[in-house]
């Protein structure tokens, strides 16, 4: 099955009459010969729409969402799922999932994503709409004026669990509206962080391929041998220089701590899913004793190993 959605719409509205099935309360159902899940609207205010999709599809769904060059809205995409989305953000394929440093997508106008949800897997997906008002209400200057500016960001483990607290607490509303706040909040900081993120929309097309040929090198959480800069320059075509500057504008980290990121969102998967112990961790991430990998995870999460086993 396919859909169009244009970003500058009511995204709940779409699927409906797209799927030609009912909306109740808010909370869209799909069909049984869909699949099992559902598509639920929170609206907050700042004309912000956070929308909650979780689903399992019975069949492959193509989706092709636009955001036109004059919108006034800007999209978070965010995958809750250990499952990846794959997609083709502006002609380049991209990998969507909490377990990588593209966890976000936040895309704005002039931007066009288009995925294929493979059917018999579990997906939670968040999208959250801002209104460019907001920027301006709240002053966040960086990027008032950008266009085209696609930016991948990383899920860290506290904004998961602020996420998941809005959707726990959604009928709530004061309580969900602060959690939203908080993380709005963290997420704009992370884009402070980035050097001369203004830049963005104006790197080559080739650049950025570059860009994500060189971090698939990086995206195996095992591998001990990782590429060093100088190799990931020469991949990218780039000078080094300019690679370590570009690659933290796209991903919002450097590429050494793009390969840590990943490789601790591999291991607390792997503990929260009881599939391997602190020991094997360890040792299966090149940490010469389980001490001293407990203290590298606890920088990360806040928490020591056993907290998520």
């Amino acid at each position: 099955m396919n859909f169009e959605i244009d970003i500058t719409n009511n995204i709940i509205i779409q699927f409906s009459e797209q799927l030609k099935t009912e909306i109740i309360g808010d909370k869209l159902k799909f069909p049984s010969e869909f699949g099992i899940g559902f598509i639920e609207l929170i609206q907050f205010p700042n004309q912000i729409e956070f929308y909650h999709f979780k689903f399992n599809l019975s069949e492959i769904v193509e989706l092709k969402s636009t955001n036109p060059k004059n919108s006034e809205w800007l999209l978070l995409n965010i995958n809750l799922s250990n499952s990846v989305v794959k997609k083709t953000v502006n002609n380049q394929e991209v990998n969507i999932q909490k377990f990588l440093p593209s966890g976000v997508l936040f895309y704005t106008p002039d931007t066009n994503v288009f995925s294929r949800t493979p059917k018999n897997l579990d997906f939670e997906i968040v999208l959250i709409r801002i209104h460019k008002d907001f920027l301006k209400q709240y002053q966040i200057v960086e990027l008032q004026n950008s266009e085209r500016a696609i930016i991948y960001e990383d899920l860290s483990f506290l904004m998961e669990k602020t996420l998941k607290s809005i959707i726990c607490v959604a009928e709530n509303k004061i309580r969900a509206n602060g959690f939203l706040m908080h993380f709005l909040a963290d997420f704009f900081d992370k884009l402070k962080i980035r050097e001369v993120p203004n830049d963005y929309e104006n790197l080559h097309p080739m650049d950025i391929k570059g860009l994500f040929m060189a971090s698939a090198h990086l995206r195996n959480p095992i591998e001990k041998n990782v590429a060093s800069i100088k190799e990931l320059a020469q991949i990218a075509g780039m000078g080094t220089t300019k690679f370590k500057t570009t690659f933290k504008q796209v991903f919002g980290k450097a590429p050494i701590q793009y390969h840590q990121q990943i490789k601790f969102e591999y291991a607390k998967n792997e503990l929260e899913n009881k599939r391997k112990n602190v020991s094997e961790l360890s040792y299966e991430l090149g940490y010469s004793h389980p001490s001293k990998f407990t203290s590298a995870f606890k920088k990360i999460f806040g928490e020591i190993p056993s907290a998520f086993n």
